[in-house]
């Protein structure tokens, strides 16, 4: 931060500048000007946070220079150090809404008290400042949200169109016709959002909205939309000659391109074949499915569609394998019932090529085994034990598969044994919370799926697993500002973010106020 000292005497602003340490008060830059003329030079260009400013000067006096800060700058602070006890200058320095009017020959300390008084002034309207900004954007971001998952709803057809859409295409900046759609299957998301982003799904989304943003704001309008876990839809409207599939599906190639460059994320995307008025997005949507659905899932193919007839091999049927997988399940064997389906996925390796079509028959088929298995083994339906038909990656696949059937096995549908491994989870966070945890890496360490065990974790502790996580961290922060002079970056890493900054976003978030301020707080009590 910057403070200003402006004074005709040159003596009396070497004086200031020997009387305060600086630094205690977080000053960082000193700067220094002989007249109003000056000075207003140099506010414009540095903004200092405080201002030393004496009263009777040549050109420019005090009182004009208080009254040109006050109508550019609310926020500085102003201490007024003058020879001189007049009136005028006093009700020139209220008026200005000074912090204090210090009479020359001057004290050391009341100079600095002065300047705590300052800083503390600036220091609160900066985090009211700050508060008010968050607050707007949390409430915006709310806004934006709601929007969202309205269109999410008409898009999945859980709401039917209504006059409403179109005042919701308008807030997010589209008009109500000629536009096109295309559905993008984000494959590594998960595996990305935990190990790149730390979990935190909004700044995933952000940077994946500023790349498209980049990609297609030259273009056109373009509105991107969360469909579920698993699919986003690409909303464009883009000028007539742009409007044909070729160039729209060359446009949609290079956003998937730019996704891949920057973050490493690969999709499939299909594309619709006609724009569209709202009133009509089942439809383009339906295209857009179609589309994707002959999207090949291997990485070598990237998103390209593959035609049927040049597939020739047959698809292998999960459902040959049922008798086997009974036998496990029967039997108790795990293992058994996890090489049964890591075969069964060399098979679909070894077929050299896969549609996304393809790999949802097999989810279909993959789901009513489960079925089948979960009524035999607890006599009840559990929804929440089926495969998402979306998956778009073969390994995710296999993954999600054996970890369904070993729930199945184990017998884990709410009974004691079940019980037992939620326990050893709660645990072993509590043992590891300063590692990189995430749902998926707990799922695949404790053999459940992610759905399954958070739903388990939350019915035994009233909380899910990434918020219990959360409070622990927060917990355990809250101890060391309390307690310890550790800085909040070491603070940050001892209870396991890797970004001091994303710490006292989730912190302030939580707690109420940021971790600075909670250690002064807690102290000051």
């Amino acid at each position: 931060m910057k403070a200003l000292i402006v004074d005709d005497e040159e003596h009396v602003r070497e004086g200031i500048e020997l009387t305060i340490e600086w630094e205690q008060f977080g000053i960082t830059e000193l700067l220094q000007a002989e007249d109003g003329h000056e000075a207003l030079e140099i506010i414009r260009r540095h903004k200092p946070v405080v201002i030393f400013c004496d009263m009777k000067m040549p050109g420019m006096n005090g009182i004009e220079l208080l009254g040109h800060i006050r109508e550019w700058n609310k926020e500085t602070q102003i201490i007024v150090i003058s020879g001189h006890d007049d009136f005028q200058y006093t009700r020139a320095a209220i008026k200005a809404n000074g912090v204090d009017y210090i009479l020359k020959p001057f004290a050391k300390r009341d100079v600095e008290q002065a300047l705590k008084r300052a800083m503390a002034a600036w220091t609160e309207r900066e985090e009211n400042r700050c508060e008010q900004r968050e607050t707007n954007f949390r409430l915006s971001r709310a806004d934006a949200l709601i929007d969202e998952q309205k269109l999410a709803d008409y898009i999945k057809g859980e709401i039917t169109y209504h006059e409403g859409l179109n005042e919701l295409f308008n807030r997010i900046g589209l008009p109500d016709h000629r536009l096109l759609l295309a559905l993008v299957l984000p494959r590594n998301r998960k595996e990305l959002l935990n190990r790149r982003f730390q979990g935190d799904a909004e700044l995933f989304i952000f940077a994946v909205n500023n790349i498209a943003h980049e990609m297609i704001k030259p273009y056109g309008s373009y509105y991107l939309c969360r469909v579920d876990d698993y699919q986003w839809l690409l909303i464009t409207a883009l000028p007539e000659p742009l409007q044909t599939v070729r160039e729209h599906r060359l446009l949609m190639d290079k956003v998937a391109a730019a996704w891949r460059e920057t973050l490493g994320i690969h999709v499939l995307v299909g594309v619709s074949d006609h724009p569209a008025s709202i009133e009509k997005l089942t439809t383009s949507i339906g295209e857009a499915a179609a589309s994707l659905l002959q999207c090949s899932i291997y990485p070598s193919d990237g998103s390209k569609e593959q035609h049927p007839s040049s597939i020739s091999v047959e698809l292998p049927r999960l459902k040959e394998q049922e008798f086997l997988l009974q036998m496990a399940l029967r039997g108790g064997n795990i293992f058994y019932a996890e090489d049964i389906i890591r075969s069964f996925t060399q098979k679909l390796r070894e077929r050299g090529t896969l549609r996304l079509k393809d790999l949802q028959a097999c989810t279909v088929e993959a789901n009513l085994l489960l079925e089948r298995a979960n009524r035999e083994r607890s006599g009840k339906e559990a929804a929440d034990m089926l495969m998402p038909l979306w998956i778009s990656d073969l390994d995710e696949w296999q993954t999600a598969l054996i970890a369904r059937w070993q729930n199945i096995v184990r017998g884990e549908q709410g009974n004691h044994v079940g019980n037992i491994g939620i326990e050893a989870i709660r645990d072993y966070i509590e043992e590891h919370f300063d590692k990189d945890l995430s749902l998926s890496s707990l799922a695949e360490r404790f053999n459940f799926s992610p759905q399954y065990m958070n739903k388990k974790f939350k019915d035994t502790y009233g909380n899910t697993l990434m918020s219990y996580l959360t409070q622990l961290r927060m917990d355990k922060a809250k101890s060391l500002l309390k307690h310890t002079n550790k800085q909040i970056s070491v603070i940050a890493e001892d209870i396991g973010y890797v970004d001091e900054n994303y710490f006292s976003k989730v912190f302030r978030k939580k707690i109420g106020t940021s971790p600075l301020q909670f250690r002064k707080q807690s102290r000051d009590s």
